[in-house]
């Protein structure tokens, strides 16, 4: 009878232990890993709303761990979250790629942008030596001068920016600066 009862207890235990199924850490481990490998190709700033997407789908996916980690151990099936970590990993994989291709053609835009931008300051600056400099008109002149002498400053800087990497920086000072020039060329047109 001792037997029987230690047996039935044994075959019991077993049963338990089969049924405790283990939270899928090492999916965790690995979507996160490439979640921080995307992040470090700047996904977080070149596809912001993807990777914010992904990030929240992770924090998602760890709260329903630990919502399936309180249910009892028969009732607990992590296959789901697994699969769904394994896709996180995946996604974020291609989105590191995605990321990389967006930077480069966000390098690609600044680098024509300077190209127009240096075309604009040189036109522009030939426009003003052709302005018969009046008392009227001697503060617009000057005015447009010094906003070109700024644009050349700013060219400097996106220059700089683009050596350091950090190109969607540089693409707002060259967008903002190609505006800026182009209003000089327009203002230029009416003196």
């Amino acid at each position: 009878m001792k037997r029987m009862i230690m047996g039935i207890a044994a075959l019991v235990m077993a049963v338990a232990m089969i049924s405790c199924k283990p939270a899928p850490q090492a999916q965790v481990e690995a979507a996160q890993a490439a979640i921080d490998s995307a992040r470090a190709v700047e996904a977080d700033r070149y596809l912001a709303v993807e990777f914010t997407a992904l990030n929240d789908s992770l924090t998602a996916a760890v709260a329903a761990i630990e919502t399936i980690s309180a249910l009892p151990f028969g009732e607990r099936d992590f296959a789901p979250v697994r699969t769904k970590l394994e896709t996180i990993a995946t996604d974020a994989t291609a989105l590191k790629a995605n990321a990389e291709v967006r930077k480069a053609e966000v390098r690609t835009q600044v680098e024509g942008l300077l190209v127009e931008l240096g075309n604009l300051v040189t036109s522009n600056k030939e426009a003003i030596a052709l302005v018969r400099v009046t008392p009227r008109n001697r503060a617009t002149v000057e005015g447009m001068q010094n906003e070109i002498t700024v644009i050349e400053s700013a060219i400097t800087e996106i220059n700089t920016l683009v050596a350091n990497g950090d190109y969607l920086t540089a693409l707002e000072k060259a967008t903002a600066s190609q505006v800026k020039a182009v209003e000089i060329q327009t203002a230029l047109a009416t003196i």
